[in-house]
């Protein structure tokens, strides 16, 4: 495995959600995808060809975005990166669910579990390295509880995974005005 990631064998899946039905908007989120895409693709980053990144904006169903993942995991040989900007919720199983346009409050049928994408780079991705940014709340998540009966080396099971979360597991992220 080389120090810089080889942009032919890399991939990448970004995700956001800012237009909701039932909860509050975000319209920075597409200027975060664009912008994350750009970045990607440019000189001072992983120079990713176009064709490598992938952006699913607003989503109206889960399998829409898992399918996305899948794929890229599929074709990544290197390294997968997946972002997530919207809003994150806590379901009754104290996990996170990513919400998408007609996610609702106390209905987790209409949400993105986390646990689901978790999934899909543990037993479908070829790639070496995964990036997970999850730009939510309670981003902290996806890393697990950080109890006693939960170490977080435990949680870290994949060598060569990285997990950026925008909050704590117990906190809400900031997305400013404008």
């Amino acid at each position: 495995m080389s120090v810089l990631p080889d942009p032919g064998a890399s991939r990448a899946v970004l995700v956001g959600t800012g237009r909701y039905e039932h909860l509050e908007q975000l319209p920075a989120v597409s200027n975060n995808l664009q912008a994350l895409a750009s970045l990607l693709c440019g000189p001072l980053s992983l120079q990713l060809p176009a064709q490598h990144v992938t952006v699913v904006e607003d989503p109206v169903a889960a399998h829409t975005v898992v399918g996305a993942v899948r794929q890229a995991a599929a074709e990544a040989t290197d390294t997968l990166v997946v972002y997530f900007a919207g809003h994150g919720l806590v379901d009754a199983q104290d996990q996170l669910s990513l919400a998408l346009p007609h996610t609702e409050f106390g209905r987790v049928e209409t949400g993105l579990p986390y646990d689901w994408l978790r999934q899909v780079l543990l037993l479908d991705s070829r790639a070496e390295r995964h990036v997970v940014i999850l730009d939510c709340c309670y981003s902290g998540l996806a890393l697990g509880r950080m109890g006693a009966g939960s170490p977080l080396a435990d949680q870290a099971a994949m060598e060569g995974s990285f997990l950026l979360a925008a909050a704590a597991e117990t906190r809400t992220a900031v997305a400013l005005v404008g």
